[in-house]
């Protein structure tokens, strides 16, 4: 994944969470999801949380990066996610999860997800799998 998409994904979901009042304790932007740990009021919604998430980044990276409108059909996120609480696991087991144990994503591929393909692409380019371990 191109560093500035990277960058520009890290500060949108920065800005909405102050924006609607949550905490993004941990976040890791991988080449096809997103991991995050939030905090959130017990009067918000996981799912709308989500819907800011998605819905406002993709809005900013396809502003800002005119080549990612390639997937205005499939959509930039998946319509999928995954969120658990923490109350099985420790705050430091998650941001060890978070930081350190997707490094393996990290990995160099010969062509980009983010860009769009020649032929036309099947698949949307990224997941957000949110392990927000909800504290």
């Amino acid at each position: 994944m191109r560093d500035d998409i990277r960058k520009l994904a890290y500060d949108s979901f920065y800005q909405i969470a102050n924006a609607h009042r949550f905490t993004l304790h941990e976040l890791e932007v991988m080449e096809d999801h997103v991991h995050l740990f939030i905090a959130m009021r017990p009067s918000q919604s996981i799912a709308q949380i989500i819907r800011y998430l998605k819905g406002a980044s993709s809005r900013k990276l396809r502003k800002v990066f005119p080549e990612l409108k390639a997937y205005h059909r499939h959509h930039l996120w998946s319509k999928g996610k995954f969120y658990r609480p923490i109350s099985d696991v420790s705050e430091e087991t998650i941001r060890h999860y978070i930081r350190w144990s997707q490094g393996k994503h990290h990995k160099k591929t010969h062509q980009s997800r983010w860009l769009p393909r020649k032929k036309a692409v099947r698949s949307t380019p990224l997941q957000m799998k949110l392990d927000a371990f909800v504290s």
